[in-house]
């Protein structure tokens, strides 16, 4: 059966980058596999196009004008201000179309930058209650996960751990670890002596793990500050599809796509951590079922195809 948006001109505007950037390619493959005529637009002005001095707006005005699209996806689009994109609207009749993957610490750039789309797409609830509380089309839209590279990757060369965390160095998120420091973790990533992981190493570090831990960015931060919010971060996601067991704080969305303690453990405070973490390396075959689990329900539903999916299903109707 054909996709229901075969045909369908698709301008992506993305970071690209097989390393850092990898969401981009990611969609741009899912939009593929649904069909549409895609054409990718690199976010960043660099290399030639720095050189000849051609900015982000002059290189969607060349595009636009060549194949005018019928939608403008914009990830996130930290320097597509609504100046430029007010200036590029009547150059089409595209749908202009944000997809924000930040939480709301940007809040004001997505709210400042949100004002210029027809519809924004966020993967916090929070966050896109603030936006409608403006006026403006906003939906919930959940992170996903790549299955071709977020797999089981299980090395027996390298050696098995208790507990595995990558991420950046954050205050909160160094003390939420110091909790269970001595069970057996290992962390690698920005700030971390172990320094970051890319590639298979980084889907190495959790395969060979008994328990992947999650920790978003602001855990146990003041609620009256308003940066953790309610969104699951992609990890989650990413965890799942690798299929470890994972331990994550207990984001309010999450609950929209796994089932707790059946397919994600969650704690809600450093002693839970603690209490949760020993009774999983305590009980290893109740954790591995957990993950297969988590890993059976993010292909059924949360890979990008299916984010893709449901973006294109409300936007171009």
């Amino acid at each position: 059966m054909p996709s229901p948006h075969s045909g369908a001109r698709l301008l992506l505007v993305a970071k690209f980058n097989q390393r850092y950037h990898r969401t981009g390619l990611a969609i741009r493959d899912a939009l593929q596999a649904a069909e549409c005529e895609v054409e990718c637009i690199e976010e960043r002005t660099r290399g030639l196009d720095a050189l000849l001095r051609r900015p982000l707006g002059t290189r969607l005005a060349g595009v636009i004008a060549k194949r005018p699209p019928d939608l403008i996806l914009v990830f996130k689009g930290e320097t597509l201000t609504p100046s430029i994109i007010e200036d590029l609207r009547p150059r089409s009749n595209a749908r202009w179309v944000n997809w924000f993957p930040d939480g709301p610490h940007l809040l004001d750039l997505s709210l400042q930058n949100g004002r210029a789309y027809d519809r924004c797409f966020i993967f916090d609830t929070s966050m896109v209650d603030r936006h409608r509380e403006l006026g403006r089309m906003a939906d919930y839209l959940a992170e996903g996960c790549e299955p071709g590279f977020h797999r089981p990757l299980p090395d027996p060369a390298r050696a098995w751990v208790p507990l595995a965390f990558v991420g950046s160095v954050e205050p909160m998120r160094v003390e939420a670890l110091s909790v269970v420091r001595d069970l057996g973790l290992s962390a690698w990533g920005p700030g971390w002596p172990t320094g970051p992981l890319y590639g298979d190493e980084f889907i190495r570090a959790f395969s060979n793990a008994r328990v992947a831990l999650n920790v978003h960015q602001f855990f146990g931060e003041p609620a009256g500050l308003g940066r953790y919010g309610t969104g699951a971060n992609r990890r989650v996601f990413e965890l799942a599809a690798i299929g470890t067991v994972q331990l994550c704080d207990g984001k309010a969305d999450i609950a929209r796509n796994f089932v707790e303690d059946s397919e994600i453990v969650l704690f809600r405070s450093l002693p839970e951590l603690r209490s949760k973490a020993e009774e999983l390396l305590t009980r290893a075959e109740e954790a591995q079922a957990i993950g297969v689990r988590a890993r059976k329900r993010a292909l059924q539903e949360h890979t990008w195809a299916h984010r893709v999916e449901e973006l294109l299903s409300v936007a171009l109707r």
